[in-house]
């Protein structure tokens, strides 16, 4: 099963950092490639099993459910329910490590998923680290600029 793993310093506090990131349903405000998200049949924000819609900037849909949001260790996973793209089981988490009496953070990604064939493996790391990666610089500059 393919995994990508990114990890990167921020320029903000853990807390605050937290706070954008566990609005689930709320990514299109740091997201360069999210035009529109919400979450789906009004469920309460940061709710476990709750769904968030997706719109990209190409127009495709995805959809993904929240599977656990933890505060005390700022960490939150979430799998795709619907996507473009032909990925098995993906799942998702995102935790902030706070540094010690510093106003700056390691943000940590991780995806694990499968694919249909073993020759793809490679072509979806890359794909799915690109997307995690200007997810990542999108919120410090999000950050920065609020």
């Amino acid at each position: 099963m393919p995994v990508v793993e990114f990890c990167a310093l921020v320029e903000s506090d853990a807390e605050r950092i937290w706070t954008v990131l566990r609005q689930f349903g709320r990514i299109q405000a740091w997201h360069p490639g999210i035009v529109e998200s919400h979450i789906e049949d009004q469920q309460l924000e940061g709710l476990p099993g709750s769904v968030r819609y997706l719109r990209l900037g190409d127009g495709a849909v995805v959809r993904e459910r929240l599977l656990a949001l933890d505060d005390q260790a700022r960490r939150l996973s979430y799998r795709f329910e619907e996507a473009p793209l032909p990925l098995l089981d993906y799942v998702a988490t995102v935790q902030v490590l706070p540094l010690s009496d510093e106003p700056r953070a390691v943000i940590h990604w991780r995806a694990d998923f499968g694919v249909t064939t073993a020759e793809s493996a490679a072509h979806y790391q890359r794909l799915v680290r690109e997307l995690i990666v200007a997810g990542h610089h999108g919120l410090g500059e999000f950050l920065a600029g609020h």
